[in-house]
C-alpha cells in the first residue's frame, strides 16, 4: 500500500531533475501514503549505496526536499510508505532495504510474514532489520539469487511467493550497481487495498539517457504499462532493457 518511483541514468541526476514536471504530484501522494519515505541512491561508479529515510510524510519533510533536489546518483529508488495493517510505523520498517550490493522496495502486502519467511535461507535469518513482510520478500529473493543467479533467482522467488502466499501485490524494484529490475506481480482478484482501478499498475518511460519506472496515480498514464506477471530488466552500463515474463 505504497508508491514506488525508480530511475537509472547515464549520468548523476536527482529525482526532481529526472522526473521534472509532475514530480510534485508524486510527492503529493505522500499525504495518503503518509508513514514516511525512503531514498536509496546506488552509484555504478563507486558501487556504494546511500540511504536516506524519514518518518515525516514527504510533502512536509525538509529532509525529503533536500534529498530529492540535491542527492545525485545515476540510479535511485524512492518509496512512499503506507504501512500494512498490523505493521509498526517505525523508521526501521521504511523502505528501501539494503543488503550488500542490493537495494529493494516493495508495494503491497504478503498477509502472513511466516508464510514468506520460510523461503529465506537460514543464513539470512539474523540479517533482518525490520518487522516487515517486505524485507522477508527481499531476503527470499537474495536466497534464490544465491542459488540461480540474478534473473532466474528473482523469477523463482516471485513465483514461489505468488504460488504459496496470500498477497495483494508483490510489485517491487531491485537495484544493484549493474542492473535495475522492476517486478509487476499483483493479485487481480484482491482489490482490498485499491484506491483506483490501476492501483497496482507500474509504468515506465524510456528517454535519452534515463529510464524511469513508477506506480500510477500521479498523471503519468502516458508512460508504457508494464503488464502484470512481467519484469523490466535494465543493464545500467548502457541502459539497454528488455521486458520478460515471470
Amino acid at each position: 500500500m505504497c508508491r514506488l518511483l525508480g530511475y537509472v541514468a547515464t549520468e548523476e541526476r536527482t529525482f526532481a531533475d529526472v522526473v521534472g514536471e509532475g514530480f510534485e504530484n508524486f510527492v503529493e501522494l505522500s499525504k495518503e501514503h503518509k508513514h514516511g519515505w525512503g531514498i536509496s541512491a546506488c552509484s555504478t561508479d563507486t558501487r556504494k549505496t546511500e540511504l536516506v529515510r524519514d518518518l515525516t510524510l514527504a510533502a512536509e519533510s525538509e529532509k525529503f526536499a533536500e534529498s530529492s533536489t540535491n542527492l545525485k546518483s545515476d540510479g535511485a529508488l524512492l518509496h512512499l510508505r503506507l504501512a500494512s495493517k498490523g505493521l509498526t510505523v517505525d523508521l526501521s520498517n521504511n523502505h528501501p532495504f539494503i543488503y550488500g550490493d542490493y537495494s529493494f522496495m516493495h508495494n503491497g502486502t504478503i498477509k502472513s510474514i511466516d508464510s514468506v519467511q520460510k523461503f529465506v535461507d537460514p543464513r539470512y535469518l539474523d540479517k533482518f532489520t525490520s518487522t516487515t513482510d517486505s524485507e522477508r520478500y527481499f531476503f527470499t529473493i537474495l536466497s534464490c539469487i544465491d542459488e540461480l543467479g540474478l534473473i532466474e533467482g528473482l523469477r523463482k522467488a516471485v513465483k514461489t511467493i505468488s504460488a504459496n502466499c496470500d498477497f495483494t501485490s508483490i510489485n517491487s524494484m531491485l537495484m544493484t550497481p549493474d542492473t535495475f529490475i522492476a517486478v509487476c506481480e499483483f493479485n487481480e482478484a484482491d482489490s482490498t487495498e485499491w484506491t483506483v482501478d490501476s492501483h497496482y499498475e507500474l509504468r515506465y518511460s524510456v528517454e535519452d539517457g534515463v529510464i524511469k519506472v513508477a506506480s500510477t496515480g500521479w498523471g503519468k498514464d502516458h508512460w508504457t504499462r508494464l503488464t502484470n506477471h512481467s519484469i523490466l530488466v535494465v543493464n545500467r552500463k548502457d541502459l539497454s532493457f528488455e521486458v520478460l515474463p515471470l
